[in-house]
């Protein structure tokens, strides 16, 4: 279901169908691929102080039923995330896990993966159907025809099902990061260049189950392939059909950060089941490949926190913020350490820090609105939103839980209000041409 359509004018959708639109587009309460999970409730959302476990995986938004082309027309950052440089020291005693698990816990516990290993099954599909084109560009539009037309995306998006390109082609599930790995392995069989992109699309906080969670996103830059004379032939190739990345900045990463990547993610699913030794081995393998990567950092003060080992936490948090100075995540989880460890002077110091980012973050008043509104907090929910509205005006998002907070307080009419702005600021319609194959173009 697209945005637009969900909120035309005369929509008498009852308010359960309303929020269950609202929960498949916002994905409240439930999650996306990329993830930091964070024990918190409502009424700690407002407070510094509460020990908090955050754990990031790396990207990912909603998953369509259809690919985005688009021209790769923003602009590259200079800083590649091919090779981020590892830290200049650290407590090795981090990465042994023995004061949770009692022992050196290694990496080589679980087998490495290659996650664009293809079989015969995978040529085969790739040698009927697309390499009997000569052009590339008809090749990428044969690939993309053919694994529509197979139903690869037809509801198959699976938030917690990280997987390998082998998995994604014969499961036909997965999350946008499973995707992205079997479009890149197919299409270099098919001779298209294909590598993965980091898109830094704003973050959107979401309350799962007492944890929240901010989505990013990955996808596929292709290049050398001219889909049509009125583009390039550079392209983002996106599961992504509700949120526009082509005015964010990307990142072009190696294959190698991708499979980091993908270790965090599965080290998330499986410590979201209780398999905390089996989640530390994969956040170990994702560290090895690319040390130098903050959010990795965040992930394993994030682990020592949810195990009540302070100290360790809080060595991890500096890591990664010797890796980004900036990073709000390691300053928000210093803050909580510090407090939690009775050192209040260090802890203020960065809670300043975080208390001064929260106001200026749209984001934050957002996932404020989210919790109450779950919680049936209609006012205290519509006021976080106006804030929210009040430092970012053109968030479709945040004008459609505006209206169904005023539509659960009876007010109608501001509702429809609400629902027309969202409408406006956030159709994809009125910026993309569909064509026939059902994918969209835009260049």
């Amino acid at each position: 279901m697209r945005f637009s359509n969900a909120n035309r004018t005369g929509w008498r959708a009852t308010s359960a169908e309303k929020r269950g639109f609202a929960r498949r587009l916002f994905g409240f309460p439930q999650s996306c691929c990329s993830e930091i999970f964070a024990a918190l409730n409502s009424d700690e959302l407002e407070a510094v102080g509460t020990p908090v476990a955050k754990i990031y995986t790396p990207t990912c938004l909603l998953f369509a039923a259809w690919l985005l082309l688009s021209g790769c027309t923003a602009t590259f950052a200079q800083y590649r995330y091919d090779n981020p440089p590892a830290p200049t020291s650290h407590n090795p005693e981090l990465l042994t896990g023995a004061i949770v698990f009692g022992e050196t816990v290694r990496s080589d516990e679980v087998p490495a993966v290659d996650i664009l290993a293809r079989d015969e099954a995978m040529d085969r599909f790739v040698e009927d159907y697309v390499l009997d084109r000569r052009v590339s560009a008809a090749r990428l539009k044969r690939l993309m025809r053919r694994l529509e037309e197979e139903g690869y995306f037809d509801g198959s998006y699976d938030a917690y099902k990280t997987q390998t390109a082998l998995e994604t082609f014969h499961s036909r599930r997965g999350n946008c990061l499973s995707y992205t790995n079997l479009f890149i392995a197919l299409a270099r069989a098919a001779g298209l260049q294909a590598n993965y992109q980091i898109v830094a699309v704003p973050p959107t906080w979401n309350a799962d189950s007492g944890m929240l969670i901010r989505n990013n996103h990955i996808n596929v830059r292709l290049t050398g392939a001219r889909y049509s004379q009125m583009h390039s032939d550079e392209y983002t190739v996106d599961f992504n059909a509700l949120t526009s990345t082509e005015d964010y900045s990307r990142w072009r990463v190696s294959d190698t950060y991708a499979q980091s990547l993908y270790y965090a993610n599965v080290s998330v699913e499986h410590i979201r089941l209780g398999q905390h030794r089996v989640g530390f081995v994969y956040l170990l393998k994702a560290i090895e490949l690319v040390p130098g990567n903050p959010d990795l950092w965040i992930n394993l003060g994030a682990f020592y926190s949810r195990h009540e080992e302070l100290e360790s936490a809080v060595e991890a948090f500096h890591v990664a913020l010797e890796l980004d100075p900036n990073n709000k995540a390691a300053i928000s989880g210093l803050a909580r350490g510090y407090r939690y460890l009775g050192r209040l002077e260090l802890a203020e110091g960065y809670e300043r820090k975080v208390r001064k980012y929260r106001l200026k973050n749209a984001y934050y008043h957002f996932a404020v609105a989210q919790s109450a509104f779950e919680e049936a907090k209609y006012d205290e929910s519509l006021a976080a939103i106006d804030r929210a509205i009040g430092i970012k005006r053109r968030d479709s998002r945040f004008h459609f839980l505006k209206g169904l907070a005023e539509q659960k307080l009876g007010d109608e009419e501001a509702a429809h209000k609400s629902f027309a702005r969202a409408r406006r600021y956030g159709s994809i319609e009125d910026k993309r041409r569909r064509n026939g194959s059902g994918y969209a173009v835009t260049g």
